[in-house]
């Protein structure tokens, strides 16, 4: 029903007739393929701000899902600009699930999910499956714990461990 890049930039949301639409409408061909791909979707793809079901500003996007009965609503974050902070409280309170490329206040606290940047530093990019029985894949549980895969928070830790010694 969702899928979100890993760095949270771009999201697409499965549409009532079954096709997807991009958070960010003007992402480039190779983020349109990717996304297609990901979904399984081999239609156009369509803007969420132009769905019946989503209101959106230059900052924010929030869109109303149905699946088996039930109402979600995805908040996504579309700029970089500064977002007031109790609006943006408010509207994660009223959020079942938050997308955003940047890492947002711990009192953004959404019903269920909160996917920000220091989420997604963890977890890699998402499928998320809504219902009954919601659930998320991550990049990172596919991807396993292969020896010849280092998470980015092990680098992280090894390179900023790493002493450097003068010439």
């Amino acid at each position: 029903d969702l899928v979100v890049t890993g760095d949270g930039h771009h999201l697409a949301v499965r549409t009532a007739k079954g096709g997807f639409a991009l958070l960010r409408s003007r992402a480039g061909d190779y983020v349109r393929d990717m996304l297609s791909e990901t979904s399984g979707h081999e239609g156009e793809l369509a803007a969420i701000e132009d769905l019946p079901a989503a209101a959106c500003s230059r900052d924010l996007c929030a869109a109303h899902i149905v699946r088996d009965g039930r109402t979600w609503t995805v908040l996504a974050t579309r700029s970089s600009r500064y977002v007031d902070f109790d609006p943006l409280e408010r509207a994660c309170a009223a959020a079942d699930i938050v997308v955003s490329d940047r890492t947002l206040p711990q009192t953004c606290i959404p019903r269920w999910l909160k996917a920000d940047r220091a989420f997604l530093e963890r977890t890699g990019g998402l499928s998320i499956t809504l219902g009954d029985a919601p659930r998320v894949t991550t990049v990172a549980d596919r991807v396993g714990r292969h020896p010849w895969v280092e998470r980015r928070t092990d680098l992280e830790s090894r390179l900023n461990a790493t002493r450097w010694l003068p010439i």
